[in-house]
């Protein structure tokens, strides 16, 4: 079930990113420091001169402690610190935000057309809301919901073999974890499946039903705008 789940993150017809601000200490700079210049290594090897203070960045450093002795004792002890604080990063990749049947006749029919990826280095948290059978969308009718159920895999009978769900209990207020490893960095990856069953007694009209995932990052770093993903912008200068 859990992998079912995790395979059913980019079934939505709307993607909506967050993040859970997971406060740490260690993240704060120390009094005093000043951010220096650095190098990025580009992908054909070339050093790449970025200053302080730039947004376009993917890494920033800064430095502290000054320090400094003077006497004639035999031994100085310098205590020196090297720290990095590394952030949450998500990557996803889907091959479509929507399902669309044309149906002639009653039956039970199933089609594998999403394919998707997630990576992430850390725990990532899925919320499914509004997930639900395909819904009449005129008054009347006789039976107005038409029976809804996804799996994944590379085609129906792996589908069959790993089951269907319903779409109604992927909602889940408190959500559902993937937790950090090797295969979420590496990247995790299927497709996704829907089916259908459709009776004598749905009548012709147009069924349709809206689903919304949040995808939670759970270790987003307190320097990281949670709103752009990237750099806080400088604070602006009073009276510029």
């Amino acid at each position: 079930m859990k992998k079912l789940l995790v395979c059913l993150v980019v079934l939505a017809f709307l993607m909506v990113p967050a993040m859970a601000m997971a406060y740490n200490p260690g993240e704060e700079l120390p009094d005093g420091a000043v951010e220096v210049e650095h190098w990025e290594m580009d992908e054909n090897g070339a050093w790449i001169r970025h200053d302080s203070g730039d947004l376009t960045s993917l890494a920033r450093c800064w430095r502290s402690g000054p320090t400094q002795g003077s006497c004639n004792k035999e031994n100085w002890t310098i205590n020196f610190v090297h720290h990095a604080s590394m952030a949450q990063w998500c990557e996803w990749t889907i091959g479509g935000t929507r399902w669309d049947w044309r149906i002639l006749k009653p039956g039970t029919y199933a089609a594998d057309c999403i394919e998707f990826t997630l990576k992430s280095n850390n725990d990532i948290k899925i919320t499914f809301a509004g997930f639900d059978d395909l819904q009449y969308l005129e008054e009347g009718g006789v039976k107005t919901t038409i029976d809804t159920y996804y799996s994944y895999g590379e085609d129906v009978a792996a589908a069959e073999k790993n089951g269907w769900i319903r779409a109604i209990d992927l909602n889940n207020d408190e959500g559902y974890m993937i937790d950090d490893g090797r295969g979420l960095h590496a990247g995790l990856s299927t497709k996704i499946l829907n089916k259908i069953v459709v009776e004598n007694c749905n009548s012709s009209c147009e069924y349709e039903n809206r689903g919304t995932i949040t995808i939670t990052l759970q270790n987003i770093k307190l320097w990281v705008d949670p709103v752009t993903g990237t750099w806080f912008a400088p604070e602006p200068v009073p009276g510029v």
